[in-house]
């Protein structure tokens, strides 16, 4: 069979199919039954339900039989069968006789029998479409453009044998239709009730239909969910006064989307209008599987209008020494006749839901307009209002007077740092109309210049900052300016400190020496270099004895650079391991400082440095220390620094073979003093040699 060329009105896509479930949702295919009931006939519509199964199904074809269930309102012991006959699609040479007249039979034809089934699509009133479907999916076209086809009409239905009209039926009876394909497990029946009454069943009028006219168009809707299961396709019909209606085409509007998951609820049909404010009207009508037409929607009238073409342009914008605003725009003098007139529109920040009429009704023949400046920044558009009341807006422009005063300074400053390390700061916030934000400032010292945090000014009269808890610095400080859209910044507010909460345990004290004297043994230590500390500890643990445990010895809150400890409950010849905590303001407890290991003998602190000789060197911008190491047991050198008389911190730890130290950080006419301390795999204590460096 030839290869048909064919055309369709449609405006959704894909194809429509009769009852068509999508196929990865249904793994069996079934027959879908539909009827419609007249007075002495029911119509019957089936089709199988997936390509692949439709196709063996018009091979084998199909078994019609009906069971009477109900008469004359009373329900029968045993359904009463009648085989109403087996439903082949016709041979080739009937469809060749008709297909020449009828373009639906040509259709089925050629999906039936056709070589191959190519769809191709013409020019309409609404574009040119260049392709509908995948043409490597070709049975599934077959399937989709045969049961549209049928959908459109009844009599090509039943030459493919798809459809049936059933003249035997008596009034007061139900019905129960069902569908079979022959000698085939596969595929599941389909099922329909017929209800006969006397009085036969009409057909609903299309819902909310409405026409949206526009610029040389007019875009139809009607409700298409609620009913998909009478209709298949529209009329469209067209009238120049109200009265005499003609059809846009003989070709059918049709939704054709068949997934139930998209699909719209309306359907929509746009109509061309060359002819602009002339009224024209519009109705439509349904028409159902089997051929019947539904009554007309109501009708809807209006007329295509024309848009503006040109768009207003201001030319010119200044402000006087009394604020007061000129503006003067450009707008093609053949195009007034497309406006009612023009619209001056004002926004303080030229953001699109800002702006608000200020003048309205400007005379289409006017040009210029003076108006008082509103605030400190003042962006204005033209507006041309259209004759159906569409409008064009010109670019903004921005009109500032002239300001050097800055905003007020932000007062009510407060901030609190929670245990995440976010700082939570606000302040009252200024009334300044022209107010563009703050700018937020901080600063870890006390004493230091502060820093801007804020890229950009902030609206809101709060701020969140995140802070490094773990930094050595226990506060951290902040200030707030105010800067208006003019870029004047206010003065600082005051500088408020805000102390960080405190998950850092203080660092341990440090043995500075030792001595074993006539029993007694006595500890010198320095303070812990953590400021927060308000408590030293002194421990000890007795080696010879079993499963000792450290035992608090000694407990001070005096806060001092050193401290010194006797302890006198010793037994003679016997170890005893020390160690040292501290704990500060928040009770968090350090770790143990170094342990030392000592016996009840004389184990006065061992020199192991010697030597040692500091030599300021300018050309270098450094401080030389050189000592010499007389054991050889050393595990790491401790050094202290102190800058002139403040308190001293550990500055290095030097592994136990180095004996020379180059200090860099090092400033002009600045006195630093070194202690330097071995650390003996013994834990034997060793003596401290301190020495001071003029540099």
């Amino acid at each position: 069979m030839k290869r048909i060329l064919f055309f369709f009105m449609v405006f959704i896509i894909p194809i429509f199919l009769y009852s068509q479930q999508n196929n990865t949702q249904e793994i069996q295919p079934h027959i879908r039954v539909k009827l419609g009931i007249k007075q002495n006939e029911v119509r019957l519509r089936w089709a199988v339900d997936q390509a692949s199964a439709w196709q063996k199904a018009n091979t084998l074809g199909f078994t019609l039989k009906r069971y009477t269930l109900v008469r004359d309102g009373k329900t029968l012991t045993v359904p009463e069968e009648i085989n109403l006959g087996q439903f082949f699609p016709a041979k080739q040479k009937e469809w060749e006789v008709i297909a020449n007249k009828n373009d639906y039979a040509a259709i089925v034809a050629q999906s039936l029998f056709g070589d191959s089934f190519e769809v191709e699509l013409g020019n309409q009133k609404q574009g040119e479409l260049e392709s509908i479907l995948n043409k490597s999916q070709e049975l599934e076209q077959r399937f989709a453009y045969a049961l549209m086809a049928a959908d459109l009409d009844f009599t090509v239905a039943a030459l493919a044998g798809w459809g049936y009209i059933d003249k035997t039926i008596k009034p007061n009876e139900r019905y129960v239709y069902v569908v079979n394909v022959n000698q085939n497990n596969v595929i599941g029946k389909g099922e329909a009730l017929a209800i006969i009454e006397d009085k036969e069943p009409e057909l609903p009028k299309p819902l909310d239909f409405i026409g949206i006219f526009q610029d040389k168009s007019v875009i139809l809707s009607w409700e298409y969910l609620q009913l998909r299961d009478v209709y298949t396709s529209y009329f469209i019909e067209r009238s120049e006064d109200g009265k005499n209606f003609s059809t846009l085409s003989d070709l059918p509007v049709m939704n054709m989307n068949s997934q139930a998951q998209k699909e719209t609820p309306n359907m929509i049909f746009v109509d061309s209008l060359q002819i602009v404010n002339k009224p024209f009207s519009y109705r439509i009508r349904g028409k159902t599987i089997f051929g019947d037409y539904g009554p007309y929607s109501s009708i809807v009238t209006g007329k295509a209008s024309k848009k503006i073409e040109a768009t207003p342009r201001i030319k010119l914008a200044k402000i006087d020494d009394n604020d007061r605003i000129n503006i003067e725009w450009e707008f093609p003098k053949e195009n007034e006749k497309e406006i009612q007139n023009f619209e001056l529109l004002y926004s303080p920040t030229d953001k699109e839901n800002d702006y608000k009429i200020v003048r309205n009704k400007l005379s289409k023949e006017n040009r210029t307009v003076i108006i008082k400046s509103e605030s400190s920044s003042n962006y204005f558009k033209i507006r041309a209002v259209g004759l159906n009341n569409d409008h064009r807006e010109s670019f903004s422009v921005l009109i500032q007077p002239e300001d050097s005063t800055p905003p007020v300074i932000p007062t009510q400053l407060k901030a609190k740092i929670d245990s995440t390390g976010v700082a939570h700061i606000e302040w009252k916030p200024n009334t300044e109309p022209d107010l563009e934000g703050y700018h937020i400032f901080r600063g870890n010292q006390k004493g230091e210049e502060l820093m801007r945090i804020t890229t950009q000014p902030i609206k809101q009269a709060s701020f969140n900052d995140s802070v490094q808890l773990a930094n050595l610095n226990s506060t951290v400080y902040y200030y707030v300016t105010a800067v208006d859209f003019r870029k004047n910044q206010s003065e600082p507010s005051e500088i408020i400190e805000v102390e960080k909460p405190d998950i850092i345990p203080p660092q341990p004290p440090t043995f500075s020496k030792y001595e074993i004297k006539d029993g007694v043994i006595t500890l010198d230590w320095y303070k812990s270099v953590s400021e927060d500390v308000t408590l030293h500890e002194l421990y000890r643990i007795d080696i010879d004895e079993q499963n000792a445990i450290p035992k608090k010895v000694y407990e001070t809150k005096e806060l001092n650079p050193t401290y010194s400890f006797q302890d006198k409950e010793l037994q003679s010849d016997k170890r005893y391991i020390y160690f040292l905590k501290s704990i500060d303001k928040n009770k968090l407890i350090s770790k143990e400082s170094q342990r030392i290991t000592l016996r009840n003998v004389d184990l006065r602190p061992k020199k192991v440095i010697s030597n040692l000789t500091g030599t300021a060197n300018p050309q270098k911008a450094r401080i030389d220390l050189i000592w010499k190491n007389q054991a050889n047991d050393i595990t790491e050198i401790v050094i202290y620094r102190q800058k002139d008389g403040e308190k001293s911190s550990l500055y290095a730890t030097l592994n136990g073979q180095q004996n020379y130290l180059e200090d860099k950080n090092v400033t002009v006419g600045t006195k630093y003093t070194y202690l330097i301390k071995a650390m003996l795999s013994s834990n034997q204590p060793s003596t401290t040699e301190k020495i001071t460096v003029e540099y």
